[in-house]
């Protein structure tokens, strides 16, 4: 593994451990009201930059890395404002909440370009 699909993979372990130590924290302190963020970091940290990381070890060469670069960017860019937007917006600071909002959407952006790249791949992998 290297390159983007190995930078996806080890960010992934990272979100991993962090969105474990979220919900033992949770669990110890009998509050779960960080329950949205640790779904999302396990989510989207975890799962999905597992798959992005398998994906780009399996079919990197088939994509530009101009347009790897800027999924992997603007993945981790958005997730990791979008974990402390909903930490303290589940926090109780309110004030947040366009932080979560502006991150979701970079996220949703990051995600629309791995569409594009992984229907890039497969289709020329079927040619």
């Amino acid at each position: 593994m290297q390159g983007i699909g190995k930078a996806f993979f080890v960010s992934a372990l990272v979100y991993g451990v962090i969105g474990i130590l979220l919900g033992l924290h949770m669990a110890m302190s009998k509050n779960h009201g960080q329950m949205p963020t640790h779904a999302h970091v396990l989510v989207i940290g975890w799962l999905s930059f597992a798959v992005f990381g398998l994906f780009y070890s399996a079919h990197g060469h088939a994509v530009p890395r101009l347009l790897a670069a800027a999924h992997f960017w603007l993945a981790q860019i958005s997730l990791a404002a979008l974990v402390v937007g909903l930490y303290l917006l589940y926090s109780g600071q309110t004030q947040y909440e366009p932080v979560a909002a502006i991150s979701s959407l970079g996220y949703a952006t990051s995600f629309l370009i791995f569409v594009a790249v992984a229907l890039r791949a497969m289709h020329q992998r079927s040619d």
